[in-house]
């Protein structure tokens, strides 16, 4: 619970991510995370949520979120996930499309990310971090 007993809206939170992703601002990603925050993915590993982010908006373009659904944990509050197809351009390639599902991990309070953990296929994609 927030100060004068308002629960954070973690919709709103994941709502906020999409939107930060899709216009590639940085600053306003990293906002909802905490400063320790790490960032899991198949291509990648576990790193540093600063370290993945500023990758992934240096090396993407044309970034599309379409979001199918919002999960928040109803045994476990501080965990939500999100289920989307993420459309986007690597490098100098063509758009392709994963559909994938982002967890993540929240503050006791519920008001930032700890972590996230992105799960999709990378068959199809991998090619295209491959050649750069």
């Amino acid at each position: 619970m927030m100060e004068g007993g308002q629960v954070p809206n973690i919709e709103e939170l994941c709502r906020s991510y999409l939107a930060a992703m899709e216009s590639g601002d940085l600053e306003a990603l990293l906002s909802i995370f905490t400063e320790d925050a790490t960032a899991t993915s198949p291509l990648s590993g576990k790193q540093p949520v600063r370290d993945f982010y500023s990758y992934v908006m240096r090396i993407t373009s044309a970034r599309s979120m379409t979001l199918r659904t919002i999960f928040i944990g109803a045994s476990e509050p501080t965990r939500a996930a999100i289920h989307i197809a993420y459309t986007r351009t690597v490098g100098d390639g063509k758009p392709a499309t994963i559909e994938g599902v982002d967890v993540f991990d929240l503050t006791e309070d519920l008001s930032k990310f700890t972590s996230v953990t992105i799960i999709y296929d990378t068959a199809p994609v991998r090619s295209d971090f491959d050649r750069l």
